[in-house]
């Protein structure tokens, strides 16, 4: 009986070690160098003076390049509206926010979460979020841009 509990812990020693945990199913960006892609939209209400409302879809783009992920809503005023799409408006137009003639000035902060972990926070000063990638990291499992006023952006969320 001893002889079995000592080859079998001889073997238990004996195993490879465990792969590092994959990313989570649902939602995944990869972390992968040179990737990149369209990220699904989601939508966001603004609200003005004036009775002023209307939804915006957000289509953020993706790309990994340097070692860092880069999160884009702006390609030039050409492509604003790829990035952009303002709908339903209703209210009196001159109750408009002023930043909404601009929508890209609208993104607030992004935060990202590598491989299911803490959100990284980026707080942009350019229409670019980028967030270096953590040495091993195989995903983005999870966006979150706060978008709208100033004040009292909303929070849109990719996972």
């Amino acid at each position: 009986m001893l002889a079995s509990v000592l080859v079998l812990s001889g073997l238990a020693g004996c195993s490879k070690p465990a792969a590092p945990p994959a990313a989570p199913a649902g939602f995944s960006l990869s972390a992968t160098e040179g990737e990149d892609g369209v990220m699904p939209v989601q939508t966001a209400t603004v609200q003005g003076d004036k009775g002023y409302s209307a939804k915006i879809a957000v289509t953020p783009i993706w790309r990994v390049q340097g070692g860092v992920m880069n999160i884009t809503w702006y390609a030039g005023m050409s492509q604003t509206k790829r990035f952009f799409n303002i709908a339903e408006e209703t209210g009196d137009a001159k109750g408009k926010p002023g930043w909404l003639a601009t929508p890209e000035q609208g993104v607030r902060a992004v935060r990202v979460s590598f491989d299911g972990g803490a959100p990284v926070a980026n707080k942009p000063t350019t229409t670019r979020a980028p967030f270096p990638v953590p040495t091993g990291a195989k995903a983005v499992t999870q966006v979150e841009i706060d978008y709208g006023d100033p004040k009292a952006p909303q929070t849109l969320v990719w996972k």
